[in-house]
């Protein structure tokens, strides 16, 4: 009778040690997962244009660093912007 309560807390032993394993390697599994995913977002946002380095992932677009001179020349501006192409020439006869 002895020796079967032996091997039943063996196999509980094992058991439990498996059913640990496997909790444990979910657990791993999901933080990676959303390393990964974080790790990817970064990524797609930033798409590797060097003024979006500084830009912080938890707070999206909203916050990013500037030097003065952007700053005080992107909030400091009240004048509208023309509704122009960027490469218009002065000359209007010339695309005649």
């Amino acid at each position: 009778m002895g020796i079967v309560i032996w091997l039943c807390m063996q196999v509980l032993t094992f058991l439990a040690l498996v059913l640990v394993n496997i909790a444990l390697l979910i657990h791993l599994t999901e933080k990676l997962l959303g390393y990964r995913k974080r790790w990817r977002d970064n990524k797609l946002l930033v798409n590797n244009h060097p003024e979006m380095k500084s830009v912080d992932p938890e707070q999206g677009l909203i916050a990013f660093e500037s030097d003065d001179l952007t700053r005080a020349f992107v909030l400091d501006n009240d004048e509208p912007g023309a509704s122009e192409p960027f490469l218009v020439s002065g000359d209007e006869d010339s695309e005649e």
